[in-house]
């Protein structure tokens, strides 16, 4: 049987059943929407766990050399090379004056993105990745006495802080440029 034929598919009815299955396929059945969920990677630093949404880590890379930055603030650790970019690293330890536990070479970093500011954070260890259902994250309460409140989502059940990416990323407090 040759193309074009009685009861032979043609090249466009080919494509119209295939793109009718693709749109079928690509809408969501009601009722699965994840809305509710936050993924997560969780880490640990100074003896605490802390998360971090996922869609703002690029990736997490084993502490390499760390070039100090004469003149940078203390919370900056220095430089160091992740994938061809020169990315700077942000100690929380000292940001959040949290007791220093010490570098070793079990450390690691969270190298974060929103596009547009990257950046480095040190972790002690990296604990595993997961969702939080986001109604088990508990406000801060009003009073907190942390200077690194700004940065903080909430509590899961008082064992995991879930630090607000975005508020980090968009401090202009942790952006070192050269002026």
């Amino acid at each position: 049987m040759e193309r074009g034929e009685i009861g032979s598919p043609t090249d466009e009815s080919v494509r119209k059943i295939l793109l009718d299955r693709a749109k079928k396929l690509a809408v969501p059945e009601a009722g699965t929407s994840d809305a509710g969920i936050v993924e997560v990677l969780r880490f640990q630093l100074a003896y605490q766990e802390y998360a971090l949404e996922m869609r703002y880590v690029r990736e997490v890379i084993l502490t390499g050399e760390i070039t100090p930055v004469p003149g940078a603030p203390p919370f900056i650790s220095g430089i160091c090379a992740a994938r061809g970019q020169i990315i700077s690293l942000v100690d929380l330890r000292v940001l959040f004056s949290l007791p220093e536990k010490g570098l070793t070479d079990l450390n690691r970093v969270i190298v974060m993105t929103d596009g547009h500011i990257t950046f480095g954070i040190l972790a002690d260890n990296i604990t595993g990745i997961g969702t939080i259902p986001s109604s088990l994250i508990l406000t801060p309460e009003t009073g907190l006495a942390q200077s690194w409140k700004q940065y903080l989502k909430g509590y899961v059940s008082n064992a995991l802080i879930v630090l607000d990416a975005a508020a980090i990323l968009a401090d202009p407090a942790l952006i070192i440029e050269d002026r």
